[in-house]
């Protein structure tokens, strides 16, 4: 498979992307801050190494499918999309996610560097990662530097009928405040951020 095609590089589709991003994402914002719109709520963690695993791929195209999703947008918004990786290697370290593809397919697209680049991939140069439905049913926000991943779901979708599917994520507690004190100082997150993490992420169900 040629996975170069399968990554966003032109401008107007770049943009059409973006504002659904944005619908969702408060794409300049970041953890502990609240980085969904208000329309998400129902939050789940898992640590971010997870997004990068042929099991992610076939929990979230499992999800996809309940949601008669086509295809899963995943989108680097840190480093840039258009400062960096658009003007270096002309097209978007961003994609559109078939739920067709393989978990291994998956892997490979994650791994694909520009040419000569391989510090570029996925895999390697990406901080702020997004997947997101088209429908607009959900979307999963990731930091590596805070070693967690988040996913909230639209006001009209019903988490617990999703906990098939999500079983292995957990709601904001101290087991998911210990993964991103690890980044900290001593190993331990500091209160005020913690704090933060538990104001905006504690689910009302």
């Amino acid at each position: 498979m040629e996975y170069k095609n399968k990554f966003i590089d032109n401008m107007r589709e770049f943009e059409n992307l973006k504002n659904l991003i944005n619908t969702i994402f408060i794409s300049n914002s970041s953890l502990p801050n609240q980085v969904f719109h208000k329309e998400y709520t129902n939050y789940l963690f898992k640590e971010f190494d997870f997004t990068m695993t042929d099991e992610f791929w076939s929990e979230i195209r499992e999800l996809a499918n309940k949601t008669n999703d086509d295809f899963i947008i995943m989108a680097v918004l840190d480093p840039d999309p258009i400062t960096y990786y658009f003007k270096e290697f002309g097209y978007f370290n961003w994609v559109k996610l078939e739920v067709s593809i393989t978990p291994d397919q998956y892997l490979d697209i994650l791994n694909f560097s520009p040419e000569d680049s391989p510090a570029d991939s996925i895999f390697v140069n990406s901080y702020t990662v997004v997947w997101a439905s088209p429908s607009m049913n959900w979307g999963i926000w990731a930091e590596r530097e805070k070693e967690v991943c988040v996913i909230a779901f639209s006001e009209k979708m019903y988490k617990d009928s999703l906990n098939p599917i999500l079983n292995n994520w957990r709601p904001i507690d101290n087991e998911v405040t210990d993964w991103i004190g690890l980044n900290y100082k001593n190993f331990t997150i500091p209160k005020d951020v913690k704090d933060k993490l538990f104001l905006n992420y504690k689910s009302g169900y």
